[in-house]
């Protein structure tokens, strides 16, 4: 898919699934991913948020902003490929209405360069349609020594299937192309691929960071997920590989 295409489709995407109210609640912090042993509270990637500022790449509704303001971040920033998206956001924090902006991650925008102590990109890095654009423009926004934390769908578990109750591989872990999902009882059409642990460390350094910590969380789910069974996270996939992976990339000082 070229990134016209993915970026058209994935706006569209989001503003529908917005509209019709879906809960997005475990893959918002304290939550890194769906059904994680740990949150935030026990992993404690965020050394000090005391006065600190934090822009986060596909905001949503400024749900995990929020919950980083109440523990002690001075400004939040978001940007969300989604409009229907941002004004919810707006909404939620009117005195931050002029740090949200509705674009797709890997277009850079108008904030302060050099300003943020941290950049977040929770369970939304998969949708960019070019992961080193995205890694650049984090770059940029950061202060030296700023971090940029980031979850996933862990690549391999993404290649997993059950069939027949056994664990197969249905999938190829080297293909990173985008492909086309369906989200909602609507079965909205979204753009996301998987991505290699080597694509991702490697493209961050590319851009100008070092990784600080990587994370592969135990996954507790039950044999059905909220009322109905779930295609994609099944008990018999989570007990054998780790569903979400967890970065946090520091930013190279160059004068150091």
């Amino acid at each position: 898919m070229k990134k016209e295409e993915i970026i058209e489709m994935n706006r569209n995407g989001w503003n529908e699934l917005i509209k019709a109210n879906k809960p997005f609640a475990n893959t918002i912090l304290p939550e890194y991913g769906p059904f994680l042993k740990r949150n935030e509270e026990e992993i404690g990637l965020f050394e000090n948020l005391e006065n600190s500022k934090v822009l986060d790449l596909g905001c949503g509704e400024g749900e995990s902003l929020e919950y980083l303001y109440e523990r002690g971040a001075a400004e939040v920033w978001g940007l969300d490929i989604s409009s229907e998206q941002i004004d919810r956001a707006k909404r939620r924090f009117p005195q931050f209405e002029n740090h949200f902006f509705t674009s797709p991650m890997e277009d850079e925008v108008s904030v302060p360069a050099n300003y943020f102590d941290y950049v977040i990109s929770i369970f939304s890095i998969g949708y960019t349609s070019d992961l080193y654009e995205t890694f650049k423009n984090a770059h940029k926004y950061l202060k030296d020594d700023g971090s940029i934390i980031i979850s996933w769908t862990h690549p391999f578990y993404y290649c997993l299937d059950v069939v027949e109750d056994k664990v197969i591989v249905g999938k190829s872990y080297f293909s990173e192309e985008s492909e086309v999902i369906t989200k909602g009882p609507n079965k909205v059409n979204l753009a996301q691929k998987n991505l290699m642990i080597s694509s991702v460390v490697n493209e961050a350094r590319k851009a100008g960071f070092y990784l600080d910590v990587m994370l592969e969380e135990e996954t507790v789910l039950k044999d059905d997920v909220n009322g109905y069974k779930s295609s994609f996270w099944r008990k018999e996939k989570t007990v054998n590989c780790p569903s979400t992976i967890i970065y946090k990339f520091k930013k190279i000082n160059e004068k150091s």
